[in-house]
């Protein structure tokens, strides 16, 4: 195996288990969405978790450069020019990828879940529109809704703290689960920190895999003819 194959079955493997954190980041809050009421977009802990960036950025848009980096490695039929390049031109679609995802992570991070901006978790107040990520120079990353002791303004009625009642689940009368602003904030801060620094690595590992499947292209790969010879 030459060494341009070995580092593209390296980033082939990389990507592969970024894009599955990544899902497994996005599908974080909306699981706590849900498991709270047995209902999607009631109560998000941010907007930014239906712009699905790591569903659709760190992992859909990763998964064929991560698919065709394996196949382009040594006894592979892609393991070929051809299949070096494609593993090099589906990299950018996986630096596409990379770049939504960590771009939606860093709005989330600096706006803070819903309960410390609207001051609640009404969907309503939600834009799914992508004209509002041509406001970054407006953002602050000042992190005051992570530092502040509460969002919510003092003194805090005992039925809105940020504590909803535990409900009784439909199945097997199972009790939901019970999710208070402190949560909320570390749920939110904890996915989308994940969610950038995966879209980040993401964008170097496309990067590295665009270089290797060029020279692979250029310098040719190391696929051996089978000889009926014994």
């Amino acid at each position: 195996m030459s060494c341009c194959e070995g580092w593209t079955s390296c980033n082939g493997f990389t990507l592969l288990v970024l894009s599955v954190l990544a899902i497994c980041f996005n599908l974080t809050p909306i699981i706590v969405d849900y498991g709270q009421d047995g209902r999607l977009l009631r109560y998000p802990t941010s907007c930014y978790e239906w712009f699905l960036p790591g569903i659709l950025g760190g992992g859909l848009l990763v998964f064929p450069a991560a698919s065709m980096s394996f196949a382009a490695r040594k006894r592979s039929s892609c393991n070929t020019r051809c299949g070096m390049m494609m593993s090099s031109f589906l990299s950018l679609l996986g630096i596409l990828g990379g770049v939504y995802c960590a771009l939606i992570a860093i709005f989330a991070v600096a706006e803070g879940p819903l309960i410390c901006k609207e001051g609640n978790q009404d969907v309503s107040s939600c834009d799914f529109s992508l004209r509002n990520l041509s406001s970054f120079q407006q953002l602050s990353f000042d992190m005051q809704w992570f530092k502040n002791a509460s969002c919510l303004p003092a003194p805090v009625p005992p039925v809105n703290n940020g504590t909803r009642p535990v409900l009784e689940n439909l199945f097997d009368g199972i009790p939901a689960l019970e999710i208070n602003e402190e949560m909320q904030r570390i749920l939110h801060l904890t996915v989308y920190v994940g969610l950038s620094v995966v879209g980040v690595v993401e964008i170097l590992v496309s990067v590295s895999q665009v270089a290797a499947g060029l020279f692979g292209f250029l310098c040719g790969t190391s696929k051996r003819k089978r000889n009926a010879a014994v």
